[in-house]
Formats: C-alpha cells, structure tokens, sequence
C-alpha cells in the first residue's frame, strides 16, 4: 500500500491552519476578520522581503520549514502569501456569507485532501498533472463539507463545481485562485438554484 508523502502531509497539515480564518470570518465581525487577515498579509510579506534580501535568513528558513516549502518556493513568493491574499479579497467581493464561509472549507479540505489522496495513490492523470484520484477525494470532501451549509442539491453541485476549479493548473498559486472563483461560482448558483436547507 503506499505511504502518503510526509512533506506533503506537512504542507497540508500546515494549510488547516487556514481554518483559523475560516472560522475567525464564520464567527467574528466582518470588520475584524479582514483586519486579521491583512495583518497577517503585512507580516507574512515582511518575512518574504527578509527571505529575499537575508540569503542566511532565506537558507534558515527554507531548512526549519522543509515540508512546509515547496523546494521552488526557497526562491520564489510563499503560497502562503497568495492563500491569504486571496480569502481577503473573497471577503471583499462577495457578501454572501454562506458562499465565503463554502468556498473557505473548499480550500482548506478539498484542496487539501486532493494533494494527499492524489500524490499517494493518484494512477490517472487528467490536465495539468492532477489525479482523478485526488479529483473524486476533492468532490467527496466538499461535499460532506457542503452539507453542514446547504441542502444536498446544492452541496453537491458546489462540491462538483470545487472539484472542476481544483483541477486546473492555475499559473500562479492555486490557494489563491480558488477561493475567489470558488466563490464567484457559488454566488452565481445561488442566483438560479435554492441553497438554505
């Protein structure tokens, strides 16, 4: 049977902390959760421009988070810098406060546990690398995810829709990406289709 990759299970241990913000903007005011968020923004930006202006800092860091960095990021931005950014302007644009709050768990599970499932036992690659396997995990994921929010229908159809947006191979940081599409899309579906249970 095959092992799932520790390194992976560190980055995707590490992005559940993304639930912090989850359920900071679930249940604090809107007002303070964005206030959080580009707090969090500034400080993760501040360690970025020391990564890249401190090589001895960039070379500590790197190798006390191995795992938690991809081996690309030692010379590029952070994902984390793109996840937060990216929840921060979801909380911008979209007022829905169910469909956030989706698109959210989309990230933090679905994403999560299709890196996983798909990285150790992904066989059928689809477009852009990715797995059927880690495809079907993200779908039944965001599906159990959904229906804590909305009734089945809708559930399943936003856990089809997470699944389809988790699958392209975004150019630049997918955690980015795909909470604000993520969200856009659900905002559009409940425009045509009943969500509230």
């Amino acid at each position: 049977m095959p092992s799932i990759p520790k390194d992976e299970l560190k980055r995707k241990g590490f992005h559940l902390l993304s639930l912090i913000y989850v359920f900071g903007y679930w249940y604090l005011d809107k007002k303070i959760a964005v206030f959080g968020l580009a707090a969090a923004i500034t400080i993760v930006a501040l360690l970025e421009i020391l990564r890249f202006n401190l090589p001895a800092f960039n070379v500590f860091f790197v190798k006390h988070f191995k795992g938690f960095y991809r081996p690309e990021e030692a010379r590029k931005v952070s994902g984390l810098l793109g996840t937060l950014s990216g929840a921060l302007i979801t909380i911008l644009l979209f007022s829905n406060k169910y469909m956030v709050f989706a698109s959210f768990l989309y990230l933090s599970f679905g994403d999560s546990f299709a890196a996983i499932i798909g990285r150790t036992f992904g066989r059928h690659k689809t477009f852009g690398g990715k797995s059927l396997e880690g495809s079907i995990a993200c779908l039944a994921v965001c599906f159990a995810a959904g229906l804590f929010i909305f009734n089945w229908r809708f559930a399943l159809a936003g856990a089809f829709i997470a699944a389809a947006v988790e699958a392209i191979p975004w150019k630049i940081n997918d955690n980015f990406w795909m909470q604000i599409v993520n969200a856009a899309l659900l905002t559009l579906l409940s425009g045509v289709m009943i969500w509230a249970k």
